[in-house]
């Protein structure tokens, strides 16, 4: 990635040495009014400049390009630069350190063989130029002052590509390091879902014999003249159902999970259903859904109904620490082409100043919370936390829409 950006950079620099180098040679023939060769001096930019024109087209068509790829074209630019100081005073020409330029390229994009070759390659055309150059005519005893000139321009040149090269290139570095550590992070939550999604199976395994255990015993008791009461029996008969059902959809979870399969539901829906199996964890706590959305659908990863109920869990608990009474409030909404689930509690309110991705949890280990992020963006969504006008904290789903057959 790194050689392939800075391709890209030395082609446009490259247009602009070229432009460069033809200015300067029309001002030393025509403003100082110095014999210089112009043929060879115009041929050899313009021979550049149609292998610049080959490598924009080779990189706009294939848009990638490897260490040896930059090792070829700085290896052409230190052959051009040596045809030009060659018929333009060898050594002497004040810009002879724009040897550099291409070496200090090497040094921060190629490996040490490469870096250490062109190294090599500079410093023998280097030495090759103080027996082998065509000397530059005299400017009536103002030599000295056309060579501190020249070296004062070189400078500022040199300066300001360094500057524009090394800072792209530490960009580019940064860039690299953020989406490392953002893949690393990643990498993290999906072995932390994996090893959670085997869990999950095993666990719907275990429990699947003594519940139909239970289920036996209930059925016994039912013929016995000795059974406990009708109501209870009802009660545990219906609490028994649940746990099947919780049991199915957990080994259901968990093999989709492992396929990777998502559906596609309705965003409304995906709240209240949420809501309500949270409900039955938590039958004392009031939450008021809002739809303000029109029907609209999203792509849902296995992952993600049980990170919504981990989110509202958070929101809940954030109640409880301060003791309000008031409700909280679930709202779904549109905005552009995503659908937002807002979930607002009268907590203590977010660590994170708004709007903020959700890094930490406020409370606890984290798991849950670590989880949810996780499941949302599987989803393609992303959650954010921020303060509730009046206090408290609203924690925000982004969920892309998604089509029907899409």
């Amino acid at each position: 990635m790194l050689a392939a950006a800075l391709i890209q950079l030395l082609v446009y620099l490259r247009y602009l040495a070229v432009a460069g180098q033809l200015l300067a040679v029309a001002f030393v023939s025509q403003r100082l009014g110095l014999a210089i060769p112009l043929r060879p001096l115009v041929g050899i930019p313009l021979a550049l400049l149609a292998f610049n024109l080959c490598i924009h087209l080779w990189v706009r068509r294939h848009g990638e390009g490897g260490p040896w790829a930059l090792s070829l074209q700085l290896v052409v630019d230190q052959a051009a630069l040596t045809a030009l100081l060659y018929f333009s005073g060898g050594p002497a020409n004040p810009f002879v350190s724009l040897y550099l330029v291409p070496v200090a390229l090497a040094a921060g994009a190629l490996r040490i063989g490469p870096m250490a070759a062109l190294t090599v390659l500079t410093a023998a055309l280097y030495t090759w130029l103080l027996g082998h150059h065509i000397p530059l005519p005299h400017a009536h005893g103002q030599d000295f002052q056309l060579h501190v000139t020249g070296m004062w321009v070189n400078f500022l040149l040199s300066a300001t590509i360094m500057t524009v090269v090394l800072g792209r290139f530490m960009a580019i570095v940064r860039d690299q390091r953020r989406r490392l550590a953002a893949a690393r992070e990643r990498a993290m939550r999906d072995e932390s879902l994996l090893a959670l999604g085997t869990l999950a199976a095993g666990t719907a395994h275990e429990l699947n014999t003594p519940l139909t255990t239970m289920g036996l015993l209930l059925d016994d008791w039912s013929a016995s003249d000795h059974a406990p009461g009708r109501e209870d029996l009802a009660m545990m008969r219906e609490q028994l159902m649940h746990c099947r059902n919780h049991v199915r959809a957990l080994g259901d979870l968990a093999r989709r999970g492992a396929l990777g399969e998502t559906t596609l539901e309705s965003a409304a829906e995906l709240a209240w259903d949420c809501i309500e199996r949270w409900r039955l964890l938590r039958p004392g706590v009031q939450v008021r859904l809002r739809d303000e959305a029109d029907p609209v659908m999203v792509r849902v990863d296995p992952g993600l109904p049980q990170a919504l109920i981990n989110l509202l869990n958070n929101a809940a608990d954030a109640n409880e620490a301060t003791g309000t009474p008031d409700p909280m409030e679930v709202t779904v909404r549109l905005q552009g082409n995503t659908v937002l689930i807002a979930i607002a509690d009268r907590g203590p309110g977010p660590r994170h100043s708004p709007p903020a991705a959700l890094d930490e949890p406020r409370s606890g280990l984290g798991i849950g919370l670590l989880i949810s992020n996780a499941s949302v963006e599987r989803s393609g969504g992303l959650v954010r936390q921020y303060p509730r006008e009046g206090g408290g904290c609203v924690t925000e789903v982004e969920l892309p829409l998604a089509r029907e057959g899409a």
